[in-house]
């Protein structure tokens, strides 16, 4: 649903229907082992596409996701309305007779990520009502006539929204999709001895981690949407439509722009150092790649996921079920699900993950193996 904006019948997101074939065989092969209710496996469904596909084919596109996603757990269900005018809103809950399906905009700003990235979360829970547990946050309880939220948040379920009557209603999400809680700016560590040299050019210094920039690198705090110091600007709005040149930072003291590396991208987006870089690498052709060239690996890490919002939203789900646990994931880009699951549950816990572009498989092999 993004790039060439083709929407389900488009080479990558007509995988979508893929991946509802994927999950009914998956279910109906757990049903014949005698396995039934809640404890059908996979119980739960995470799926993760950029907010454009909410006008995608004027908002079939999207309608279309829901249904068939309710449909893993009701066959039987009636079609989802299309909202006045095509526009979703940003935040929305479904349920049923032992299922759930919800879904919310998350920004990766508001995670600690300098970068305006946008993203639909969506989670389906096809064996109870956790869906929106997992995506939202209560401000109070079901009947709760406390006074509502300050200007800029709005209900996660629009009045008169969703398939069904039986729509949680308590629960807000901001309108930029942040969670409902105050997470403060965003803070990215500069190197200001080097920031500003002239090597091969204006050279700004290596933007570190929190964890490992402490006592060597003076913090510059401000935020993607622009606010801050005056001094300081990092922009990663890198998405699937542009996913080099808005990978830029302004050097603090030479006042040049510069783009960022694809490590520090890797940084930024919460990957471990190197996680692109894979040294030689063959591709589905058969042809030997000497090197994991910087234009692959910022395409790679475009199409990825930022970790942070990621990890909020399997952390939470992880709340929702019995221990020993497995996950398996479609279309995944460079691994960050398996990585953010088996950082959670442990080495082995992703049984495969599966992409369609050949340097992303090669990153994922690399580090989860065939």
């Amino acid at each position: 649903m993004a790039g060439k904006r083709a929407g389900l019948a488009g080479e990558r997101s007509g995988l979508f229907m893929e991946q509802i074939r994927i999950l009914k065989e998956m279910r109906d092969a757990d049903v014949r082992r005698g396995r039934a209710g809640k404890f059908i496996r996979p119980r739960f469904m995470v799926w993760e596409n950029v907010v454009g596909a909410f006008s995608s084919n004027k908002g079939e596109d999207f309608k279309a996701v829901l249904e068939e996603t309710i449909r893993i757990a009701d066959p039987d269900a009636p079609d989802v309305p299309l909202p006045a005018k095509g526009k979703w809103p940003l935040a929305d809950c479904w349920m049923g007779d032992g299922w759930s399906v919800a879904y919310r905009v998350l920004d990766a700003q508001f995670w600690g990520v300098p970068q305006r990235r946008r993203r639909i979360a969506l989670a389906a829970d096809f064996g109870g009502h956790a869906a929106p547990e997992i995506l939202f946050v209560r401000k109070g309880v079901c009947g709760d006539t406390a006074q509502g939220g300050t200007a800029g948040e709005e209900a996660a379920a629009g009045a008169g929204g969703g398939a069904y009557p039986e729509i949680t209603r308590s629960i807000t999400a901001r309108f930029d999709g942040s969670p409902c809680i105050d997470r403060g700016p965003n803070i990215v560590y500069v190197n200001q001895n080097q920031c500003g040299e002239v090597r091969t050019g204006a050279v700004a210094g290596t933007l570190g981690t929190n964890s490992n920039a402490s006592g060597r690198n003076a913090p510059l705090v401000f935020d993607a949407r622009g606010n801050g110091d005056g001094k300081t600007a990092c922009t990663l709005t890198g998405d699937h439509q542009s996913r080099v040149t808005d990978y830029t930072c302004l050097c603090i003291e030479s006042g040049k722009v510069r783009r960022l590396t694809p490590l520090e991208c890797e940084r930024l987006q919460g990957y471990p150092d190197g996680w692109t870089d894979i040294g030689p690498w063959t591709d589905s052709a058969g042809k030997l790649h000497k090197e994991s060239s910087d234009s692959a690996r910022y395409k790679a890490l475009g199409n990825s996921i930022a970790l942070p919002p990621w990890k909020w939203v399997l952390k939470r789900l992880c709340a929702c079920y019995e221990r020993d646990a497995t996950m398996a994931s479609l279309f995944d880009g460079i691994g960050g699900f398996p990585l953010i699951w088996e950082r959670l549950n442990g080495p082995g816990s992703c049984l495969w993950a599966s992409e369609i572009e050949d340097f992303p498989i090669a990153v994922t092999k690399y580090h989860f193996g065939g």
